[in-house]
């Protein structure tokens, strides 16, 4: 096979809250190969802002989440075929 043969995964993360700040559109496309978990979801979306610090901060303190519910950096497993999101934290009353 060669190297143009070769399928790149990509998955399309949506933004909302304070990270519109940085990225007007609300989404990026990450590259998912060799990705497992979503600790190294959030390691590769770290790269995409390694020039930003102030979006890595946001990022430090936002979760992760598919349509249906909020994903665990710890132990969860990257979920495939479902729409992901970053979720900054909020605050209200």
């Amino acid at each position: 096979m060669s190297t143009a043969e070769i399928a790149t995964e990509t998955l399309d993360i949506g933004l909302f809250g304070g990270f519109r700040q940085f990225v007007p559109e609300g989404r990026i496309e990450i590259d998912a190969n060799g990705l497992t978990t979503i600790t190294d979801l959030r390691a590769r979306v770290e790269q995409a802002f390694a020039d930003n610090p102030n979006a890595l901060m946001l990022l430090k303190a936002s979760a992760f989440a598919t349509d249906r519910r909020v994903l665990d950096d710890e132990s969860e497993a990257l979920p495939r075929g479902e729409a992901l999101s970053v979720l900054p934290p909020v605050c209200g009353g």
